[in-house]
């Protein structure tokens, strides 16, 4: 079978609010393609024109798709898998209209509700404030968590774009991430620690690594979660998966309210394949190899 590792490059320039080596993937498609042997591994800009020349010159029967930011902006990711779908070329991950849906907070949050799976509230204090339309925390600060309708006018301010505000949930946070064909067969779950007052996981905290916030919040998976607390996180970031029709693999961020219920507060389809974190860890955590995930998700194409 002959695997095309197709990934996005790093832009020469990025908003001023991202670093630009969020956006290298190198590391990611290079370590995928250790696991399948023969596998061609292409790193482009995301231009069409780009694209549809390395997909006639590889003629691949699978595309492992990392294109997480075509021309350097996160908001044309479904596009990519667009133009496969199109083209009729199978690939790895989550299909467009998943990849769509879930770069709005506001909408997917809309079609987790209708399907019964719980999401945080609206229209009380605490609240937090975050854009609608990005990825990876960004425009999360320590203030995006308001207390009161004041510090919510001054967040709000902040932002020229949608945003959605909903309940700030106190309670634990945790990363599920699953993955599986169709359904979300197998599970893994992570504990952000929060350290040292801090609350949440703000930019900082997700991708600058020198930073007191990153330090502040360790994953951890050595977790002994009661059978009845593990059963029902799971049960939430699997309805997550099933509302926004995903395949493959995912993540899924829970937190749990006041009562101790799990709330889903983010999903992340095609999330980090980087060695040693994302759902690279997740999965060797639960005990299986990388060459073996990595095999799954080309078979599962």
């Amino acid at each position: 079978m002959k695997v095309l590792v197709l990934h996005t490059l790093p832009p020469e320039a990025v908003d001023e609010r991202r670093n630009a080596w969020e956006f290298d993937l190198g590391d990611a498609a290079r370590s995928v393609a250790a696991s399948l042997p023969g596998a061609v591994v292409a790193g482009v800009r995301g231009r069409v024109e780009e694209m549809l020349s390395l997909l006639s010159k590889n003629q691949p029967d699978v595309v492992f798709n990392a294109c997480e930011a075509p021309m350097g902006r996160p908001a044309l990711e479904a596009h990519a898998a667009a133009l496969l779908e199109w083209l009729g070329v199978r690939f790895t991950g989550s299909g467009s209209e998943t990849l769509a849906l879930c770069r709005r907070k506001d909408r997917v949050n809309a079609v987790m509700e209708a399907a019964q799976v719980a999401v945080p509230r609206k229209n009380v204090f605490p609240c937090i404030v975050k854009p609608a339309g990005e990825d990876g925390s960004v425009g999360i600060f320590h203030d995006s968590i308001c207390e009161d309708a004041d510090a919510l006018r001054r967040a709000r301010a902040r932002f020229d774009v949608p945003v959605v505000v909903e309940e700030f949930l106190t309670g634990r946070e945790f990363a599920v991430s699953l993955w599986g064909r169709r359904e979300p067969d197998y599970a893994s779950i992570g504990e952000t620690q929060f350290q040292k007052n801090l609350r949440l996981n703000t930019y900082a905290a997700k991708w600058e690594i020198e930073s007191e916030d990153f330090a502040n919040s360790p994953m951890t998976y050595d977790l002994e979660l009661e059978p009845d607390l593990r059963e029902s996180i799971i049960a939430a970031a699997r309805g997550a998966w099933r509302a926004v029709e995903a395949r493959g693999y995912m993540r899924v961020d829970i937190r749990l309210d006041s009562l101790g219920t799990p709330r889903v507060i983010d999903v992340n389809p095609n999330p980090e394949l980087s060695p040693g974190v994302g759902i690279n860890r997740a999965v060797i955590e639960a005990g299986w190899t990388w060459e073996r995930f990595v095999r799954q998700q080309v078979e599962w194409a």
